[in-house]
């Protein structure tokens, strides 16, 4: 999708308190096409989960209330393997 509602979100910044946290790469997506989550690279070069009830999608961030809406790997990998990703880029 490299044009549309998720490649802009992609580009957006996942920041708490102003503090960037993480960039998204992909965009997970339910059986009807609607938002899940992100697919998140945080800075320590780390993939996580953010769940799309957990974020409150701004014009220029993805603002968290904590660090501790992230995911860890695991479930990432549970989402990854129930859900559709959107192409990155």
């Amino acid at each position: 999708m490299s044009s549309g509602p998720f490649s802009d979100l992609l580009r957006l910044p996942v920041r708490l308190n102003g503090i960037e946290l993480a960039r998204p790469v992909a965009a997970v997506l339910g059986e009807g096409g609607g938002l899940v989550g992100l697919e998140v690279q945080c800075r320590d070069g780390s993939r996580r989960f953010l769940p799309a009830g957990a974020a409150e999608i701004r014009e220029d961030e993805i603002r968290v209330s904590s660090a501790l809406v992230f995911l860890d790997e695991r479930e990432l990998g549970w989402y990854r393997h129930r859900s559709a990703r959107s192409p990155t880029g």
